[in-house]
Protein backbone atom coordinates (compact mmCIF):
# COMPACT_ATOMS: atom_id res chain seq x y z
CA UNK A 1 0.00 0.00 0.00
CA UNK A 2 1.16 3.26 -0.94
CA UNK A 3 1.92 5.91 1.76
CA UNK A 4 2.24 9.18 2.26
CA UNK A 5 6.08 9.81 3.14
CA UNK A 6 6.93 7.30 0.27
CA UNK A 7 7.91 9.77 -1.98
CA UNK A 8 10.95 10.61 0.50
CA UNK A 9 12.79 7.70 0.29
CA UNK A 10 14.69 8.72 -2.53
CA UNK A 11 16.12 11.82 -0.39
CA UNK A 12 16.68 9.67 2.95
CA UNK A 13 20.15 10.67 2.80
CA UNK A 14 19.71 14.36 2.19
CA UNK A 15 17.09 14.39 5.23
CA UNK A 16 19.41 12.89 7.74
CA UNK A 17 22.24 14.97 6.04
CA UNK A 18 20.80 18.30 6.25
CA UNK A 19 20.24 18.36 10.32
CA UNK A 20 23.78 17.21 10.56
CA UNK A 21 24.85 20.40 8.77
CA UNK A 22 22.58 22.41 11.22
CA UNK A 23 24.05 20.74 14.21
CA UNK A 24 27.39 22.33 12.35
CA UNK A 25 25.69 25.49 12.85
CA UNK A 26 24.87 25.36 15.81
CA UNK A 27 27.65 24.69 16.97
CA UNK A 28 29.32 27.34 15.48
CA UNK A 29 26.70 29.46 17.49
CA UNK A 30 27.08 28.44 20.86
CA UNK A 31 31.07 28.52 20.55
CA UNK A 32 30.91 32.46 19.29
CA UNK A 33 29.76 33.71 22.38
CA UNK A 34 32.31 32.34 24.95
CA UNK A 35 34.99 34.02 21.99
CA UNK A 36 33.00 37.76 22.35
CA UNK A 37 33.42 36.87 26.09
CA UNK A 38 37.43 36.40 26.14
CA UNK A 39 37.68 39.38 23.98
CA UNK A 40 35.34 41.46 26.34
CA UNK A 41 37.20 40.13 29.41
CA UNK A 42 40.66 39.05 28.30
CA UNK A 43 41.29 42.19 25.55
CA UNK A 44 39.28 45.13 26.48
CA UNK A 45 38.52 45.02 30.17
CA UNK A 46 41.12 46.72 32.29
CA UNK A 47 43.52 44.06 33.88
CA UNK A 48 42.38 41.38 31.44
CA UNK A 49 45.01 38.46 30.78
CA UNK A 50 45.78 40.06 26.96
CA UNK A 51 44.64 44.09 27.86
CA UNK A 52 46.22 45.95 25.12
CA UNK A 53 47.24 42.68 23.49
CA UNK A 54 45.52 43.85 19.24
CA UNK A 55 46.96 40.28 17.79
CA UNK A 56 45.09 38.81 20.32
CA UNK A 57 41.58 40.83 19.98
CA UNK A 58 42.01 40.18 16.42
CA UNK A 59 42.94 36.99 16.25
CA UNK A 60 39.42 35.83 18.13
CA UNK A 61 37.48 38.65 15.71
CA UNK A 62 39.34 36.78 13.25
CA UNK A 63 37.33 33.11 14.59
CA UNK A 64 34.37 34.58 15.15
CA UNK A 65 34.22 35.92 11.43
CA UNK A 66 35.57 32.06 10.79
CA UNK A 67 32.66 30.30 12.57
CA UNK A 68 29.92 32.98 11.03
CA UNK A 69 31.17 32.44 7.59
CA UNK A 70 31.25 28.59 8.12
CA UNK A 71 28.02 28.47 10.26
CA UNK A 72 26.35 30.50 6.69
CA UNK A 73 27.35 28.32 4.59
CA UNK A 74 25.56 25.35 6.45
CA UNK A 75 22.84 27.28 6.08
CA UNK A 76 23.04 27.93 2.47
CA UNK A 77 23.22 24.34 2.08
CA UNK A 78 20.42 22.99 3.95
CA UNK A 79 17.74 25.50 3.00
CA UNK A 80 18.97 24.43 -0.75
CA UNK A 81 18.41 20.94 0.09
CA UNK A 82 15.41 21.43 2.38
CA UNK A 83 13.63 23.38 -0.61
CA UNK A 84 14.72 20.86 -3.34
CA UNK A 85 13.11 17.60 -1.13
CA UNK A 86 10.31 19.39 0.18
CA UNK A 87 9.14 20.31 -3.26
CA UNK A 88 10.29 16.89 -4.89
CA UNK A 89 8.23 15.48 -2.29
CA UNK A 90 5.32 17.42 -2.87
CA UNK A 91 5.61 16.86 -6.40
CA UNK A 92 5.72 13.25 -6.21
CA UNK A 93 3.18 12.95 -3.55
CA UNK A 94 0.54 14.82 -5.71
CA UNK A 95 1.49 12.75 -8.72
CA UNK A 96 1.14 9.83 -6.08
CA UNK A 97 -2.24 11.18 -4.73
CA UNK A 98 -3.95 11.91 -8.04
CA UNK A 99 -2.88 8.54 -9.44
CA UNK A 100 -4.97 7.10 -6.52
CA UNK A 101 -7.94 9.31 -7.70
CA UNK A 102 -8.00 7.57 -11.15
CA UNK A 103 -7.53 4.31 -9.79
CA UNK A 104 -10.67 4.68 -7.62
CA UNK A 105 -14.19 3.51 -8.97
CA UNK A 106 -16.53 6.33 -9.33
CA UNK A 107 -18.60 5.49 -6.75
CA UNK A 108 -15.73 5.09 -4.22
CA UNK A 109 -14.81 8.59 -5.62
CA UNK A 110 -18.30 9.75 -4.76
CA UNK A 111 -18.11 7.94 -1.00
CA UNK A 112 -15.17 9.80 -0.80
CA UNK A 113 -15.89 13.30 -1.74
CA UNK A 114 -14.34 14.69 -5.23
CA UNK A 115 -13.58 18.18 -2.95
CA UNK A 116 -11.99 16.39 -0.24
CA UNK A 117 -10.16 14.58 -2.59
CA UNK A 118 -9.05 18.02 -4.25
CA UNK A 119 -8.27 19.36 -0.76
CA UNK A 120 -5.67 16.51 -0.39
CA UNK A 121 -4.23 17.40 -3.76
CA UNK A 122 -4.23 20.99 -3.21
CA UNK A 123 -3.61 21.56 1.15
CA UNK A 124 -2.62 18.91 2.37
CA UNK A 125 0.28 18.35 0.35
CA UNK A 126 1.27 21.96 0.65
CA UNK A 127 1.33 21.27 4.32
CA UNK A 128 3.37 17.98 4.17
CA UNK A 129 5.42 20.21 2.04
CA UNK A 130 6.19 22.97 4.46
CA UNK A 131 6.19 19.94 7.40
CA UNK A 132 9.20 18.19 5.30
CA UNK A 133 11.00 21.15 4.70
CA UNK A 134 10.82 22.30 8.68
CA UNK A 135 12.10 19.08 9.61
CA UNK A 136 15.13 19.21 7.69
CA UNK A 137 15.50 22.53 8.72
CA UNK A 138 14.87 22.95 12.32
CA UNK A 139 14.22 19.77 13.89
CA UNK A 140 17.96 19.92 15.03
CA UNK A 141 18.29 23.25 15.19
CA UNK A 142 16.09 24.32 17.72
CA UNK A 143 16.53 21.39 20.54
CA UNK A 144 20.45 22.02 19.82
CA UNK A 145 20.38 25.38 20.76
CA UNK A 146 18.20 25.36 23.84
CA UNK A 147 19.78 22.79 25.09
CA UNK A 148 23.23 23.92 23.84
CA UNK A 149 22.58 27.30 25.33
CA UNK A 150 21.62 25.84 28.54
CA UNK A 151 24.92 23.95 29.06
CA UNK A 152 26.79 27.00 28.38
CA UNK A 153 24.83 29.34 30.51
CA UNK A 154 25.48 26.81 33.60
CA UNK A 155 29.66 26.74 32.59
CA UNK A 156 29.68 30.25 32.58
CA UNK A 157 27.81 30.96 35.70
CA UNK A 158 25.76 28.13 37.85
CA UNK A 159 23.18 31.03 39.03
CA UNK A 160 22.63 32.25 35.72
CA UNK A 161 22.33 28.97 34.35
CA UNK A 162 19.75 28.06 37.17
CA UNK A 163 18.04 31.37 35.91
CA UNK A 164 17.98 30.33 32.08
CA UNK A 165 16.72 26.76 32.62
CA UNK A 166 14.18 27.98 34.58
CA UNK A 167 12.94 30.37 32.26
CA UNK A 168 13.24 28.01 29.26
CA UNK A 169 11.10 24.93 30.90
CA UNK A 170 8.21 27.53 31.58
CA UNK A 171 8.42 28.32 27.76
CA UNK A 172 8.79 24.46 27.09
CA UNK A 173 5.80 23.99 29.56
CA UNK A 174 3.71 26.55 27.57
CA UNK A 175 4.49 25.19 23.89
CA UNK A 176 3.76 21.80 25.36
CA UNK A 177 0.17 22.56 26.76
CA UNK A 178 -0.73 24.79 23.97
CA UNK A 179 1.09 21.24 21.56
CA UNK A 180 -1.23 18.91 22.93
CA UNK A 181 -4.35 20.41 21.70
CA UNK A 182 -3.41 21.92 18.38
CA UNK A 183 -3.28 18.40 16.31
CA UNK A 184 -6.75 17.73 17.45
CA UNK A 185 -7.79 21.31 16.84
CA UNK A 186 -6.28 21.39 13.22
CA UNK A 187 -7.70 18.35 11.86
CA UNK A 188 -11.29 19.30 13.07
CA UNK A 189 -10.45 22.55 11.26
CA UNK A 190 -9.31 20.50 8.00
CA UNK A 191 -12.84 18.58 8.60
CA UNK A 192 -14.66 21.92 8.10
CA UNK A 193 -12.94 23.11 5.66
CA UNK A 194 -13.70 19.77 3.30
CA UNK A 195 -17.82 20.45 4.00
CA UNK A 196 -17.37 23.89 2.79
CA UNK A 197 -15.50 22.63 -0.10
CA UNK A 198 -17.98 20.00 -1.09
CA UNK A 199 -21.16 22.11 -0.17
CA UNK A 200 -19.09 25.18 -2.43
CA UNK A 201 -19.00 22.73 -5.55
CA UNK A 202 -22.41 21.40 -4.96
CA UNK A 203 -23.53 25.19 -5.15
CA UNK A 204 -21.65 26.12 -8.21
CA UNK A 205 -22.23 22.70 -10.31
CA UNK A 206 -26.16 23.08 -9.17
CA UNK A 207 -26.34 26.87 -9.97
CA UNK A 208 -29.00 26.46 -12.38
CA UNK A 209 -31.06 24.40 -10.34
CA UNK A 210 -30.73 26.63 -7.52
CA UNK A 211 -31.92 29.41 -9.00
CA UNK A 212 -34.56 27.28 -11.01
CA UNK A 213 -36.35 26.24 -7.95
CA UNK A 214 -35.58 29.85 -6.17
CA UNK A 215 -33.68 28.01 -3.53
CA UNK A 216 -30.56 30.90 -3.45
CA UNK A 217 -31.74 32.04 0.12
CA UNK A 218 -31.56 28.58 1.23
CA UNK A 219 -28.01 27.55 -0.77
CA UNK A 220 -26.76 31.17 1.13
CA UNK A 221 -28.22 30.39 4.61
CA UNK A 222 -26.57 26.54 4.16
CA UNK A 223 -23.16 28.34 3.04
CA UNK A 224 -23.23 30.63 5.66
CA UNK A 225 -23.48 28.32 8.79
CA UNK A 226 -21.19 26.37 7.26
CA UNK A 227 -18.82 29.14 6.90
CA UNK A 228 -19.37 30.40 10.71
CA UNK A 229 -18.57 26.67 11.89
CA UNK A 230 -14.93 27.11 9.70
CA UNK A 231 -14.19 30.65 11.23
CA UNK A 232 -15.20 29.63 14.67
CA UNK A 233 -12.64 26.67 14.69
CA UNK A 234 -10.18 28.91 13.26
CA UNK A 235 -10.22 31.91 15.85
CA UNK A 236 -10.51 28.80 18.82
CA UNK A 237 -6.82 27.66 16.78
CA UNK A 238 -5.65 30.83 16.43
CA UNK A 239 -6.34 31.81 20.07
CA UNK A 240 -4.81 28.83 21.24
CA UNK A 241 -1.49 29.81 19.31
CA UNK A 242 -1.40 33.34 19.94
CA UNK A 243 -0.70 32.23 23.78
CA UNK A 244 3.07 30.84 22.59
CA UNK A 245 4.73 33.92 21.75
CA UNK A 246 3.70 36.76 24.37
CA UNK A 247 4.24 33.84 27.48
CA UNK A 248 7.88 32.81 25.60
CA UNK A 249 9.01 36.10 25.19
CA UNK A 250 7.92 37.35 28.98
CA UNK A 251 9.58 33.99 30.06
CA UNK A 252 12.61 34.95 28.35
CA UNK A 253 12.80 38.60 29.36
CA UNK A 254 12.39 38.06 32.43
CA UNK A 255 15.14 35.65 32.64
CA UNK A 256 17.67 38.68 31.10
CA UNK A 257 16.35 41.01 33.77
CA UNK A 258 17.25 38.62 36.24
CA UNK A 259 20.84 37.72 34.77
CA UNK A 260 21.21 41.44 34.63
CA UNK A 261 20.32 42.00 38.54
CA UNK A 262 22.79 39.12 39.35
CA UNK A 263 25.70 40.93 37.57
CA UNK A 264 24.77 44.05 39.42
CA UNK A 265 26.61 42.40 42.51
CA UNK A 266 29.69 42.63 42.92
CA UNK A 267 31.79 40.50 40.60
CA UNK A 268 33.63 38.51 43.88
CA UNK A 269 29.98 37.62 44.96
CA UNK A 270 28.76 36.92 41.85
CA UNK A 271 30.78 35.67 39.56
CA UNK A 272 29.56 37.25 36.14
CA UNK A 273 31.69 39.24 34.62
CA UNK A 274 30.64 42.08 32.13
CA UNK A 275 31.96 39.37 28.95
CA UNK A 276 29.69 36.68 31.04
CA UNK A 277 26.94 38.95 30.96
CA UNK A 278 26.59 39.52 27.61
CA UNK A 279 27.11 35.65 26.26
CA UNK A 280 24.76 34.97 28.79
CA UNK A 281 21.88 37.34 27.25
CA UNK A 282 23.32 36.01 23.54
CA UNK A 283 22.08 32.26 25.02
CA UNK A 284 19.36 33.84 26.27
CA UNK A 285 18.63 35.66 22.99
CA UNK A 286 19.52 32.75 20.64
CA UNK A 287 16.82 29.70 22.95
CA UNK A 288 14.60 32.50 22.58
CA UNK A 289 14.76 32.62 19.12
CA UNK A 290 15.02 29.02 18.97
CA UNK A 291 11.93 28.50 20.64
CA UNK A 292 10.31 30.77 18.48
CA UNK A 293 11.37 28.66 15.48
CA UNK A 294 10.27 25.60 17.40
CA UNK A 295 6.71 26.95 17.77
CA UNK A 296 6.40 27.47 14.06
CA UNK A 297 7.76 23.80 13.84
CA UNK A 298 5.27 22.78 16.10
CA UNK A 299 2.36 24.34 14.64
CA UNK A 300 3.81 22.75 10.83
CA UNK A 301 4.44 19.23 12.38
CA UNK A 302 1.03 19.65 13.82
CA UNK A 303 -0.64 20.65 10.33
CA UNK A 304 1.14 18.02 8.77
CA UNK A 305 0.90 15.42 10.63
CA UNK A 306 -2.93 15.80 10.61
CA UNK A 307 -2.43 15.95 7.38
CA UNK A 308 -0.53 12.87 7.05
CA UNK A 309 -2.74 10.93 8.57
CA UNK A 310 -5.78 12.26 5.96
CA UNK A 311 -3.42 11.01 3.26
CA UNK A 312 -3.19 8.12 4.98
CA UNK A 313 -5.98 7.23 4.86
CA UNK A 314 -7.20 8.14 1.48
CA UNK A 315 -3.76 6.18 0.17
CA UNK A 316 -5.59 3.06 2.57
CA UNK A 317 -8.54 2.47 0.46
CA UNK A 318 -8.77 -0.41 -2.16
CA UNK A 319 -9.20 0.19 -5.16
CA UNK A 320 -12.57 -1.67 -6.58
CA UNK A 321 -11.26 -2.34 -9.79
CA UNK A 322 -7.78 -4.10 -9.74
CA UNK A 323 -5.44 -5.78 -12.55
CA UNK A 324 -6.06 -9.31 -13.57
CA UNK A 325 -3.50 -11.49 -14.32
CA UNK A 326 -3.70 -11.79 -17.86
CA UNK A 327 -0.51 -10.69 -19.16
CA UNK A 328 -1.67 -9.83 -23.14
CA UNK A 329 -4.92 -10.16 -24.23
CA UNK A 330 -5.57 -12.64 -27.47
CA UNK A 331 -6.37 -11.93 -30.52
CA UNK A 332 -9.74 -12.04 -32.11
CA UNK A 333 -11.43 -11.68 -35.42
CA UNK A 334 -14.27 -9.74 -37.10
CA UNK A 335 -17.82 -11.40 -35.92
CA UNK A 336 -16.41 -13.04 -33.09
CA UNK A 337 -17.44 -11.98 -29.52
CA UNK A 338 -15.86 -8.86 -28.34
CA UNK A 339 -18.06 -8.55 -25.35
CA UNK A 340 -20.41 -10.66 -23.39
CA UNK A 341 -22.81 -10.00 -20.14
CA UNK A 342 -23.71 -13.14 -18.79
CA UNK A 343 -26.45 -12.55 -16.11
CA UNK A 344 -25.46 -9.84 -15.12
CA UNK A 345 -26.41 -7.83 -12.27
CA UNK A 346 -25.54 -3.62 -10.58
CA UNK A 347 -26.62 -2.75 -7.67
CA UNK A 348 -25.69 1.00 -5.91
CA UNK A 349 -26.28 -0.30 -2.54
CA UNK A 350 -30.56 -0.25 -2.58
CA UNK A 351 -33.24 -2.53 -2.60
CA UNK A 352 -33.49 -2.22 -6.16
CA UNK A 353 -31.17 -2.93 -9.35
CA UNK A 354 -29.68 -0.66 -11.61
CA UNK A 355 -29.51 -3.96 -13.86
CA UNK A 356 -30.92 -7.15 -13.39
CA UNK A 357 -30.17 -10.30 -15.10
CA UNK A 358 -28.74 -8.44 -18.51
CA UNK A 359 -27.53 -10.55 -21.45
CA UNK A 360 -25.85 -9.14 -24.35
CA UNK A 361 -23.41 -9.96 -26.73
CA UNK A 362 -21.37 -7.47 -28.89
CA UNK A 363 -19.62 -9.08 -31.58
CA UNK A 364 -16.21 -7.27 -32.84
CA UNK A 365 -16.93 -4.80 -35.84
CA UNK A 366 -20.51 -4.57 -34.89
CA UNK A 367 -22.21 -1.40 -34.79
CA UNK A 368 -24.67 -2.41 -31.43
CA UNK A 369 -27.54 0.46 -30.30
CA UNK A 370 -28.39 0.71 -26.76
CA UNK A 371 -31.86 2.68 -25.99
CA UNK A 372 -33.77 3.41 -22.62
CA UNK A 373 -35.17 5.83 -21.11
CA UNK A 374 -33.99 7.99 -18.18
CA UNK A 375 -32.75 5.58 -15.51
CA UNK A 376 -33.22 2.55 -17.43
CA UNK A 377 -29.30 1.44 -16.87
CA UNK A 378 -27.74 2.57 -20.28
CA UNK A 379 -24.51 4.59 -18.09
CA UNK A 380 -24.56 1.68 -15.81
CA UNK A 381 -24.04 -0.68 -18.76
CA UNK A 382 -21.43 1.65 -20.81
CA UNK A 383 -19.57 1.98 -17.25
CA UNK A 384 -19.49 -2.32 -17.30
CA UNK A 385 -17.50 -2.01 -20.77
CA UNK A 386 -14.76 0.25 -19.91
CA UNK A 387 -14.62 -1.51 -16.51
CA UNK A 388 -15.41 1.58 -14.24
CA UNK A 389 -17.56 -0.92 -11.89
CA UNK A 390 -17.82 -4.60 -11.92
CA UNK A 391 -21.20 -6.53 -11.26
CA UNK A 392 -22.59 -7.95 -8.26
CA UNK A 393 -23.60 -10.81 -9.87
CA UNK A 394 -23.01 -12.48 -13.09
CA UNK A 395 -19.98 -11.86 -15.45
CA UNK A 396 -18.47 -9.57 -17.92
CA UNK A 397 -16.57 -11.16 -20.40
CA UNK A 398 -13.94 -9.60 -23.07
CA UNK A 399 -12.66 -11.24 -25.40
CA UNK A 400 -13.60 -14.97 -24.34
CA UNK A 401 -12.28 -14.54 -20.61
CA UNK A 402 -13.84 -12.37 -17.85
CA UNK A 403 -13.16 -9.02 -18.00
CA UNK A 404 -11.56 -9.16 -14.18
CA UNK A 405 -8.43 -11.19 -15.72
CA UNK A 406 -7.23 -8.60 -18.07
CA UNK A 407 -5.43 -5.33 -17.28
CA UNK A 408 -7.50 -2.33 -16.44
CA UNK A 409 -5.03 -0.45 -18.95
CA UNK A 410 -5.40 -2.75 -21.63
CA UNK A 411 -8.75 -2.95 -21.55
CA UNK A 412 -9.13 0.85 -21.66
CA UNK A 413 -6.58 1.16 -23.91
CA UNK A 414 -8.57 0.32 -26.77
CA UNK A 415 -12.05 2.10 -25.84
CA UNK A 416 -12.71 5.74 -26.91
CA UNK A 417 -15.60 6.96 -24.68
CA UNK A 418 -17.66 10.04 -25.03
CA UNK A 419 -19.83 10.56 -22.26
CA UNK A 420 -22.91 12.33 -22.08
CA UNK A 421 -21.29 15.18 -20.06
CA UNK A 422 -18.95 16.75 -22.22
CA UNK A 423 -15.40 16.94 -20.55
CA UNK A 424 -13.16 19.62 -22.28
CA UNK A 425 -10.54 21.05 -20.25
CA UNK A 426 -8.62 24.55 -20.31
CA UNK A 427 -6.01 24.71 -22.49
CA UNK A 428 -6.46 24.95 -26.35
CA UNK A 429 -8.49 23.10 -28.91
CA UNK A 430 -5.76 20.90 -30.34
CA UNK A 431 -4.66 20.32 -26.42
CA UNK A 432 -8.50 19.07 -26.02
CA UNK A 433 -8.51 16.56 -29.01
CA UNK A 434 -4.51 14.92 -28.73
CA UNK A 435 -4.39 15.01 -24.49
CA UNK A 436 -0.46 14.72 -25.48
CA UNK A 437 -0.52 12.38 -27.73
CA UNK A 438 1.53 13.09 -31.68
CA UNK A 439 -0.80 13.37 -34.54
CA UNK A 440 -0.63 14.80 -37.48
CA UNK A 441 -2.55 17.77 -39.09
CA UNK A 442 -3.90 15.51 -41.66
CA UNK A 443 -5.33 13.38 -38.95
CA UNK A 444 -6.68 15.78 -36.69
CA UNK A 445 -8.73 17.28 -39.99
CA UNK A 446 -9.85 14.17 -40.76
CA UNK A 447 -11.17 13.50 -37.31
CA UNK A 448 -12.88 17.26 -36.93
CA UNK A 449 -14.45 16.48 -40.54
CA UNK A 450 -16.16 13.34 -39.35
CA UNK A 451 -17.07 14.82 -36.25
CA UNK A 452 -18.64 18.24 -38.35
CA UNK A 453 -16.10 20.34 -36.20
CA UNK A 454 -13.95 20.99 -38.67
CA UNK A 455 -15.69 24.49 -40.30
CA UNK A 456 -16.72 25.69 -36.70
CA UNK A 457 -12.95 25.45 -35.32
CA UNK A 458 -11.52 26.41 -38.74
CA UNK A 459 -14.01 29.65 -38.74
CA UNK A 460 -11.90 30.77 -35.57
CA UNK A 461 -8.67 33.26 -35.85
CA UNK A 462 -6.42 30.95 -34.16
CA UNK A 463 -7.84 27.69 -35.40
CA UNK A 464 -6.69 24.31 -33.57
CA UNK A 465 -4.64 27.05 -31.06
CA UNK A 466 -7.88 28.81 -30.17
CA UNK A 467 -8.49 29.29 -26.73
CA UNK A 468 -10.63 26.50 -24.82
CA UNK A 469 -12.12 27.65 -21.72
CA UNK A 470 -12.29 25.35 -18.27
CA UNK A 471 -15.11 22.85 -18.81
CA UNK A 472 -15.45 24.25 -22.24
CA UNK A 473 -18.32 27.17 -21.09
CA UNK A 474 -16.65 28.98 -24.76
CA UNK A 475 -18.59 26.55 -26.84
CA UNK A 476 -22.19 25.71 -27.06
CA UNK A 477 -23.35 22.10 -26.14
CA UNK A 478 -23.39 20.81 -29.85
CA UNK A 479 -19.80 22.16 -30.50
CA UNK A 480 -18.42 20.36 -27.43
CA UNK A 481 -19.91 17.00 -28.67
CA UNK A 482 -18.22 17.50 -31.88
CA UNK A 483 -15.42 17.84 -30.37
CA UNK A 484 -15.50 14.74 -28.10
CA UNK A 485 -16.30 12.88 -31.06
CA UNK A 486 -13.72 13.92 -32.75
CA UNK A 487 -11.10 13.10 -30.39
CA UNK A 488 -12.62 9.92 -29.99
CA UNK A 489 -12.07 9.47 -33.80
CA UNK A 490 -9.01 10.69 -33.47
CA UNK A 491 -7.67 8.18 -30.87
CA UNK A 492 -8.39 5.36 -33.68
CA UNK A 493 -8.83 2.67 -30.90
CA UNK A 494 -10.88 -0.63 -31.87
CA UNK A 495 -14.32 0.53 -29.96
CA UNK A 496 -15.81 3.61 -29.73
CA UNK A 497 -18.62 4.30 -27.38
CA UNK A 498 -20.75 7.10 -27.62
CA UNK A 499 -22.88 7.60 -24.61
CA UNK A 500 -26.13 9.73 -25.61
CA UNK A 501 -23.08 11.83 -26.81
CA UNK A 502 -24.75 13.58 -30.03
CA UNK A 503 -28.17 14.89 -27.63
CA UNK A 504 -27.13 18.44 -28.52
CA UNK A 505 -27.36 17.51 -31.87
CA UNK A 506 -29.90 18.43 -34.17
CA UNK A 507 -31.54 15.56 -36.26
CA UNK A 508 -29.55 15.63 -39.65
CA UNK A 509 -26.10 16.05 -37.93
CA UNK A 510 -26.50 13.28 -35.88
CA UNK A 511 -26.99 11.46 -39.37
CA UNK A 512 -24.13 12.98 -40.46
CA UNK A 513 -21.89 12.15 -37.61
CA UNK A 514 -23.32 8.71 -37.71
CA UNK A 515 -22.76 8.22 -41.38
CA UNK A 516 -19.03 9.26 -41.19
CA UNK A 517 -18.35 6.95 -38.14
CA UNK A 518 -19.89 3.60 -40.13
CA UNK A 519 -17.31 4.72 -42.85
CA UNK A 520 -14.80 3.72 -40.44
CA UNK A 521 -13.78 0.27 -40.57
CA UNK A 522 -12.90 -2.30 -38.16
CA UNK A 523 -14.27 -0.46 -35.53
CA UNK A 524 -17.03 -1.78 -33.08
CA UNK A 525 -19.17 1.00 -32.36
CA UNK A 526 -21.62 1.10 -29.20
CA UNK A 527 -24.26 3.55 -29.77
CA UNK A 528 -26.35 4.78 -26.24
CA UNK A 529 -28.61 6.95 -26.97
CA UNK A 530 -32.33 8.18 -26.37
CA UNK A 531 -33.30 8.76 -29.45
CA UNK A 532 -34.61 5.99 -31.93
CA UNK A 533 -33.85 7.74 -35.07
CA UNK A 534 -29.74 7.40 -33.94
CA UNK A 535 -30.02 3.44 -33.49
CA UNK A 536 -32.15 2.40 -36.09
CA UNK A 537 -29.13 1.46 -38.13
CA UNK A 538 -27.41 -0.36 -36.36
CA UNK A 539 -26.49 -3.94 -36.33
CA UNK A 540 -28.43 -5.13 -33.51
CA UNK A 541 -30.05 -3.12 -30.74
CA UNK A 542 -30.67 -3.61 -27.01
CA UNK A 543 -34.26 -2.27 -25.04
CA UNK A 544 -33.67 -1.35 -21.62
CA UNK A 545 -36.30 -0.70 -19.26
CA UNK A 546 -35.79 -0.41 -15.44
CA UNK A 547 -32.69 -2.13 -15.45
CA UNK A 548 -34.29 -5.07 -17.63
CA UNK A 549 -33.63 -5.92 -21.56
CA UNK A 550 -37.34 -5.62 -22.60
CA UNK A 551 -36.54 -5.96 -26.21
CA UNK A 552 -33.45 -6.97 -28.84
CA UNK A 553 -32.96 -7.23 -32.46
CA UNK A 554 -32.57 -5.22 -35.34
CA UNK A 555 -35.07 -1.72 -36.04
CA UNK A 556 -38.02 -3.52 -38.14
CA UNK A 557 -38.31 -6.58 -35.65
CA UNK A 558 -38.48 -4.23 -32.74
CA UNK A 559 -40.84 -2.45 -34.23
CA UNK A 560 -42.41 -5.30 -34.77
CA UNK A 561 -42.12 -6.91 -31.13
CA UNK A 562 -41.02 -4.38 -29.04
CA UNK A 563 -43.85 -1.99 -27.29
CA UNK A 564 -41.62 0.52 -25.62
CA UNK A 565 -39.45 0.73 -28.80
CA UNK A 566 -42.33 1.38 -31.22
CA UNK A 567 -43.50 4.11 -28.84
CA UNK A 568 -40.44 5.75 -28.64
CA UNK A 569 -39.99 5.47 -31.76
CA UNK A 570 -43.31 6.55 -33.35
CA UNK A 571 -43.13 9.18 -30.44
CA UNK A 572 -39.64 11.08 -31.93
CA UNK A 573 -40.65 10.82 -35.58
CA UNK A 574 -43.77 12.71 -34.94
CA UNK A 575 -41.59 15.47 -33.44
CA UNK A 576 -39.72 15.55 -36.58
Amino acid sequence: MMTTLQPLKKNAAKVIFAPMLKAIECTCELIIPFLVRSIIDDGLTTGGSHEGDGGYVLGLCGIVFGLSVLGFLCTMITQYMASKVATEFSFDLKRNLYSHIGKLSPSQLDRYGKSKALNLVNTASFSLQTGVQMFMRLLIRAPFLVIGSIIAAFVVNVYAGLVILGALALCAGVIGTIVRFTPREYTALMNELDAISVLGDDLIVGSRVVRAFNKQEESRKEFREESERYRKQALRLSRINAFINPLTFGFVNLAIVLVLYLGSFQYQSTGISVGSIVALISFLTQSLNALIQFTRLITSFSKAFADRKRCDAFFAIEPDIVDGPLAEEPVIQDGETLYELKNVSVSFGGESTALDKVNVRIPKGSSIGVIGGTGSGKSTLVSLFSRFMDPVEGEVRFRGHNIKDSKVGAVRKEIALVSQKPQLFKGTIRENLTLGEAYSEQEIEKALKDALAYDFVYAKEAGLESKVEEGGSNFSGGQKQRLLIARALLSNREVLILDDATSALDYKSDLLVRQQIKKRTGMTTILVSQRATSIKDCDYIYVLDAGKIVGEGKHEQLLENCLIYREIFQAQVKQQ
